[in-house]
């Protein structure tokens, strides 16, 4: 067997080397601590990954890091069962509401609102849209993070 990873993986001459290491990374947008652009965030469920304790986990983390990040302005948007955060009952429902209170706007599905039987206003922040808007809106969004 060959012990070369370039010639096993079937990269040429420099292919390999462009990127390896930190390149990608060199190319990424750096977050600049004076950045006041809006940071927009579609919630499609109510778990990350896999509906289990651990999707749980990580949805809640999650959370915890988006509220503690530097962005001055997030704007997020619930879809579907991501409108589910909003249920006391719901595993996830304090770490939503520190989110509530640190953004700047939650803009949530009314359909699944209504469907779900939830509260519609949550700490004076909740705006209900339809899916049909709430899809127009996003489909112009350039720096929107989908989860779910």
């Amino acid at each position: 067997m060959n012990s070369n990873p370039e010639s096993d993986l079937g990269f040429t001459g420099g292919q390999f080397n462009d990127f390896s290491g930190t390149a990608v990374l060199d190319e990424l947008q750096e977050k600049l601590d004076d950045d006041d652009s809006t940071k927009y965030v579609l919630i499609k469920h109510d778990y990350y990954s896999s509906d289990s304790v651990h999707g749980r986990e990580l949805l809640g983390s999650f959370l915890q890091n988006l509220c503690e990040s530097s962005y001055k302005n997030i704007i997020v948007y619930l879809l579907d069962k991501g409108t589910l955060l909003l249920d006391e009952s719901n595993p996830l429902y304090d770490e939503m509401l520190r989110l509530v209170d640190r953004a700047e706007m939650i803009i949530a599905d009314k359909e699944s609102i209504s469907a779900d039987c939830l509260p519609d206003t949550v700490n004076g922040k909740l705006i209900l849209r339809t899916t049909f808007s709430i899809t127009e809106e996003i489909i112009y969004l350039t720096d929107l993070l989908i989860l779910g």
